[in-house]
């Protein structure tokens, strides 16, 4: 659901976070719910600022409940060193407005809270994202860390599974609070949201990855210059296990072997993206080689 526009970025709200806010509401938290939408925004704004310093063209924002989601289109978008600097920059900036906060109640130019609710939502948003689990910015730094050795999908895959994990950590801590006489639906919500995301950040894994090198023609140009690197696949291994071995930031050279370890041939990453469009992502990769 579309709000407003950043920076002329468009800002989105999830349907969840938007429930969440009813709730709020409902209870006579008005006033609270409007200092957690401003640290929401700045650290959204940390994201984006992040981006346009890196030369990426942002396409949206999305809201949600533990923070949000930038939208970015460009060839650097997989770099795993940018993706680090993005996700980073949005706890980073709650914690600079923690401080800054402490620091202003020290020198008594506000009052002290005990209760402060913008110094509790800086702490929360900025502890709770650094989590390594997608779609957190915490996971998207594990999925960058883990890229350059295993590839974008297989960290993709691992770093979703941690959301998997967050997310039924919060469910049977609502259950537990029920135990305990105590009704919180902000552990189902939020956990139900962190299901839902990671399995589709799980889903989309494999187009990341077929993405990635799709785009590597394009960092060459940009760059000038990209570090190779050299895999032996049996003949008869299907294309989407093959990109499951493929890192950013890398241009790969594949040479096919079949069980006795002759070489059938060697292709490059742009010949396996054209098989994947010209034959589907499960051919054999060995297909790519007939007809030569």
């Amino acid at each position: 659901m579309k709000i407003g526009s950043l920076f002329g970025v468009d800002v989105n709200i999830s349907i969840t976070l938007v429930v969440l806010i009813v709730i709020a509401v409902f209870l006579g938290n008005g006033t609270v719910i409007a200092t957690i939408f401003f640290v929401f925004m700045a650290h959204e704004t940390a994201h984006v600022l992040a981006a346009r310093a890196l030369k990426m063209n942002v396409r949206e924002i999305e809201l949600l409940p533990f923070g949000g989601a930038v939208r970015i289109e460009s060839v650097f978008e997989l770099d795993p060193i940018n993706e680090i600097y993005i996700a980073l920059a949005g706890p980073a900036i709650n914690i600079v407005l923690l401080l800054g906060y402490s620091a202003f109640q020290n020198l008594g130019i506000i009052s002290t809270n005990n209760n402060d609710t913008f110094a509790r939502a800086n702490l929360i948003l900025a502890g709770f994202n650094l989590l390594p689990a997608l779609p957190l910015d915490g996971g998207r730094v594990l999925r960058a860390i883990l890229a350059r050795d295993i590839g974008m999908k297989k960290a993709t895959t691992v770093a979703a599974y941690g959301g998997l994990i967050l997310s039924l950590f919060l469910a049977m801590t609502g259950f537990y609070a029920i135990y305990m006489k105590i009704f919180n639906p902000n552990f189902f919500l939020l956990s139900g949201f962190l299901a839902y995301s990671a399995f589709k950040e799980k889903r989309t894994a494999s187009y990341i990855a077929v993405r990635d090198i799709a785009f590597k023609r394009d960092i060459i140009a940009k760059e000038g210059a990209l570090t190779t690197r050299e895999l032996i696949v049996l003949y008869d291994i299907p294309l989407k296990e093959v990109i499951k071995s493929f890192v950013p930031h890398r241009y790969h050279f594949v040479k096919v072997v079949d069980h006795s370890l002759r070489v059938w041939g060697y292709l490059d990453e742009t010949e396996i993206v054209n098989g994947i469009m010209d034959y589907g992502i499960n051919v054999q990769i060995g297909r790519l080689l007939q007809g030569r």
